[in-house]
């Protein structure tokens, strides 16, 4: 009955403890369980290691433990990004980069952050970034398309003025030879003779 429940289909957990396991079973370095482990825990190596020792299994662990690996998948971003950023400070406290001596209690820091304040921090920039950069986009749109109806405006408004400035000195520099004007001169040529007195009408 055991062997017929065991080979029945797992359950969603089933599968997560699984697939937790084996990605332990198969990773060569596994990350130490218990909390605030030294850098010798971490990177599996002795005190005596040398700078090459150490240099390969960083490579090695970042290989691992990076956050896109298939192994930090499982355990999930938080735990993710808390791992891949011990074993960086335990490289730097090996090759000593750190204060820290070796064996001492990590001493905190003014980055050492809990992950969940971390994440919410970072969500919280990216969400004032992307308001900002939206903001400046849309106000830029805004302003493109302002220019450019004043600049049609202005231009419609130069070219009606200097056309009227052309039909204005056109008609200037034209004589006047419309009927109505030839009409008035001549009613006045007659106005004329007809209050001349007799002697003078020619």
């Amino acid at each position: 009955m055991f062997q017929r429940s065991f080979h029945s289909t797992p359950r969603p957990w089933t599968q997560l403890l699984l697939s937790r396991s084996a990605s332990t079973s198969s990773n060569p370095l596994p990350f130490p369980a218990h909390p605030d482990p030294t850098p010798q825990q971490i990177f599996h190596l002795p005190i005596t290691a040398s700078q090459k020792d150490i240099k390969k299994r960083y490579y090695d662990l970042v290989r691992i433990y990076h956050p896109d690996s298939p192994i930090s998948r499982v355990v999930g971003p938080e735990v993710a990004h808390a791992r891949f950023q011990a074993i960086g400070s335990a490289y730097n406290v090996l090759r000593g980069k750190s204060p820290q001596a070796v064996g001492e209690e990590p001493r905190p820091q003014y980055n050492d952050l809990n992950t969940a304040m971390w994440k919410a921090r970072q969500r919280q920039r990216a969400e004032l970034n992307f308001g900002m950069d939206e903001r400046w986009k849309e106000r830029l749109l805004v302003g493109t398309m302002l220019l450019t109806i004043a600049a049609f405006v202005a231009q419609t408004f130069a070219t009606r003025r200097q056309a009227l400035a052309e039909a204005v000195k056109e008609a200037k520099a034209q004589p006047v030879t419309s009927p109505m004007v030839l009409q008035g001169s001549r009613h006045r040529r007659d106005e004329e003779r007809l209050t001349a007195p007799d002697g003078d009408v020619q």
